[in-house]
């Protein structure tokens, strides 16, 4: 099914910015966490980052997005409130920018993710995809 989003931008100052994290396990949790008790990332000689993560060692490095790029964190309408949209269309939706990064730390279990694969090589299409 296709959904109809529209974003708000709250008035006044910009998205707080936060950091965003890429963890290679999947997280039964949707909200606000206190990431930084739990993952205390340090740096290694190489420039990747090391952590833990429940017991489990985590190698990681941050990837700044592309020039011209800047992600969102998105919140979705409240239950209750009015859909945005084309009258009548249950499909319509919106969403809130609350938060901005300009970095994703892509981390791997017991390693860091190699330089040029994975999230790196798709950060990749979006100056390609602009220059075809």
């Amino acid at each position: 099914a296709v959904m109809a989003m529209r974003v708000r931008v709250p008035p006044g100052t910009p998205p707080e910015p936060v950091p965003a994290q890429l963890l290679p396990c999947r997280i039964q949790h949707d909200g606000p966490a206190p990431v930084a008790a739990f993952l205390r990332a340090q740096p290694g000689p190489g420039g990747e980052l090391w952590a833990s993560f429940r017991g489990r060692r985590l190698g990681g490095r941050e990837l700044p997005l592309p020039p011209g790029y800047k992600g969102v964190v998105l919140k979705g309408g409240e239950p209750g409130e009015p859909p945005l949209g084309e009258p009548g269309d249950p499909q319509a939706g919106w969403v809130t920018v609350t938060g901005s990064f300009e970095a994703i730390t892509d981390w791997g279990a017991d390693a860091a993710p190699l330089p040029g694969q994975g999230l790196a090589r798709a950060l990749q299409w979006g100056p390609l995809a602009q220059a075809v």
